[in-house]
């Protein structure tokens, strides 16, 4: 019987090791086995390309189409060829009849596609569109609408490892004809806007250069390569969508000559089919309007800057949006205009969104009415396309809107900077935990900021004194056409006050087009340093320090203590790096991501000394983006001490000595 048990236990002890085993190999399978990944997405957008044949690239999506034609400018002279470049605006709401363009790619950017699967999903039932023989092999897509209505475009995408993106990307195109703001009485339904549109220099552009009434003493130089943006449809070579062109071969106009225009009464003679598609009307911005005038389709509302490009990009005159493209502004990938959407980050859409920052000017004490879409600063964040209030349109100027504290002066063009460049909170709160955000310049400039521990502080005259007074324009002597002053309008008489930021940022950029730094400093690209940060952008400086090739400019006195008299930048990143010293001694430590980008100690009793916050406070003021590389961008304190060097000195020092209980050693006190 004990022999029969033992036997019996040993079957059973097989048994169950066997039903272990499957079980084991059941659950560790999948283990030995990654599961499949799933191909990237296909990811399809419509193409913007700038009216400007100087913009080079090696993508072929952004590869001029341009229209040949011959111009008569004086009687005398003849006809002569002329060549202009026919932009692409990025709208979905198209004119028939001239190309659309299209762009695929994956959302892996390192993914290697081999082809590209285009269809019409739909299109209007009487279209013969078709899809090119050779579609397969581009990540672009060039078709040209023939009818008015809706073109549904999907694309997907086979990659080098032979599997394809999980479903096709789609994009709707609207196309249509063009209607002009009189025809298609646009005011019965938007009044308000016509109106605002009405006074603006977009709505008279070609009516006043046709009769030469901006510049009557001067003689004009208007033809029709100018008109191409000054009207609403002009294609030449392109028919069809009864645009300006369209119109103007339909009436047989003829563009007068120089002569004629001088002469003036021009506009008054023009057809009056013509006269309706003259200007830069609605259908410019938005799109074609036949559809939404006849009740199908919907005029398009875009912020992207492919729709302010299409003029003011149109040239090596009109540069702006070639200079904003090379602005931190409009770089797409940082992490400014990145950060999380949604109700946890709402606070700070008003300025790390496009929409986000119109939002909120609409209603400024108001987050949930704040748009958090994720979008760059563009053309039109600061300008207003409508209004025409403000100088250059834009949507504030003077004093702005909500500040961390209480502005004294106007601040001119400036006030728009002023908006988002500001440290968020107040120098009381510090003991609170609440710290500078990135940028601090409006409170320096303002000789404001900082903890500054019951003294007052030593503040250095240049904000107080740059761009506090319209700005003479030096080319105006030379140029009858030229604007009186800088910063403002040609025929304005009395200049506009720049304010701090603009009178340098914003100083007429390099002309040179050999120059590796042309369009890269100055003008729209907001910067005063080269991208690699080896050129200091110094010509707004020199009017009244000279000829000075640095911002870093010499120091009276070695502030810092390292028995150097430097350059006031190397001054202040002297004294940052002493003041660090100090604070990692009392137990900080440097934290690389995250705000406030450093542990700050606590006590027994949970709190952080009050030294401590105060003098880290001080030390994000005069910082600016944390943690980064001299590259003359804000980072260790190279831009404050640009914008106010007596005060960010100061507090530095005296956050060193209410911390430790001496003076930086060594140093010459900030008086």
């Amino acid at each position: 019987m004990k022999v029969v048990n033992r036997n019996l236990w040993i079957v059973l002890a097989v048994v169950l090791l066997i039903a272990l085993f499957a079980v084991v190999q059941v659950y560790a399978a999948p283990s030995r086995q990654e599961a499949p990944k799933t191909p990237p997405a296909a990811v399809l957008e419509l193409v913007s390309a700038a009216g400007n044949d100087n913009v080079k690239g090696a993508d072929p999506a952004t590869l001029p189409i341009t229209a040949s034609f011959k111009i008569v400018t004086d009687t005398k002279v003849g006809s002569k060829p002329a060549t202009v470049v026919l932009p692409l605006s990025g709208l979905s709401n198209v004119p028939i009849d001239f190309p659309v363009r299209l762009k695929a790619s994956s959302e892996d950017a390192a993914a290697k596609v081999m082809t590209y699967t285009w269809s019409f999903v739909g299109k209007p039932a009487d279209s013969k569109v078709t899809l090119p023989k050779d579609a397969a092999k581009s990540a672009t897509l060039q078709f040209m609408p023939d009818v008015p209505g809706a073109y549904m475009v999907s694309v997907a995408l086979t990659y080098a490892d032979g599997t394809k993106s999980p479903e096709p990307a789609f994009m709707t195109i609207h196309a249509g004809t063009y209607v002009g703001v009189t025809a298609g009485n646009c005011k019965q339904c938007h009044p308000d806007k016509v109106e605002e549109w009405a006074k603006t220099g977009h709505a008279t552009i070609f009516t006043d250069n046709i009769d030469n009434l901006r510049t009557p003493d001067v003689p004009t130089h208007y033809s029709e390569t100018c008109v191409v943006c000054h009207t609403t449809g002009w294609y030449k070579g392109y028919t069809g969508m009864g645009g300006f062109t369209d119109v103007m071969s339909k009436t047989k106009w003829v563009m007068p000559t120089f002569a004629e225009i001088d002469k003036g009464g021009n506009f008054a003679k023009m057809p009056k089919d013509l006269q309706n598609m003259a200007n830069i009307q609605c259908e410019v911005c938005h799109g074609p309007a036949g559809e939404h005038v006849a009740g199908n389709g919907r005029p398009q509302v875009s912020m992207d800057n492919g729709v302010c490009d299409t003029c003011h990009n149109g040239s090596s005159h009109h540069d702006k949006g070639l200079q904003l493209k090379n602005s931190a502004h409009s770089d797409a990938t940082a992490a400014a205009w990145n950060t999380p959407t949604g109700p946890a980050e709402q606070q700070c859409v008003r300025c790390h969104s496009g929409a986000g920052y119109v939002t909120f000017l609409d209603d400024p004490t108001n987050p949930a009415a704040w748009d958090n879409s994720k979008q760059t600063v563009g053309c039109s964040t600061c300008h207003d396309p409508h209004s025409n209030a403000n100088p250059w349109q834009l949507r504030v100027v003077s004093k702005p809107v909500a500040l961390p504290f209480e502005i004294t002066k106007d601040v001119g063009l400036s006030a728009t900077c002023f908006e988002c460049h500001n440290s968020r909170t107040d120098p009381a709160k510090a003991v609170n935990g609440s710290f500078p955000h990135y940028s601090s310049a409006a409170e320096l400039l303002s000789d404001t900021g900082g903890v500054t521990y019951g003294k007052t502080a030593p503040n250095s005259p240049h904000g107080m004194m740059v761009g506090a007074a319209p700005i003479p324009n030096p080319a105006a002597a030379d140029d009858p056409e030229a604007a009186k002053f800088l910063f403002s309008a040609t025929d304005d008489t009395k200049g506009n006050i720049p304010g701090p930021c603009v009178v340098c940022h914003q100083w007429p950029g390099i002309t040179d087009k050999a120059d590796p730094n042309y369009e890269k400093v100055g003008g729209h690209s907001f910067s005063t340093t080269s991208p690699d940060g080896k050129f200091d952008y110094t010509a707004a400086c020199k009017s009244c320090h000279g000829d000075q090739k640095t911002f870093d400019f010499t120091a009276k006195a070695d502030y810092d203590g390292n028995g150097k008299v430097e350059g006031v930048q190397d001054e202040v990143k002297g004294l940052l790096n002493v003041l660090w010293g100090a604070l990692e001694k009392a137990g900080m430590k440097k934290v690389d991501t995250g705000y406030p980008y450093a542990t700050l100690p606590k006590g027994k009793d949970g709190k952080t000394d009050p030294k401590i916050s105060n003098a880290w406070y001080n030390f994000r003021i005069v910082y600016g983006v944390m943690w980064g590389t001299d590259t003359g961008d804000g980072n260790q304190g190279a831009a404050q001490a640009v914008h106010n060097f007596k005060r960010s000195a100061w507090l530095l020092q005296q956050s060193y000595k209410d911390l430790t209980g001496n003076d930086v050693p060594k140093a010459t006190l900030m008086q």
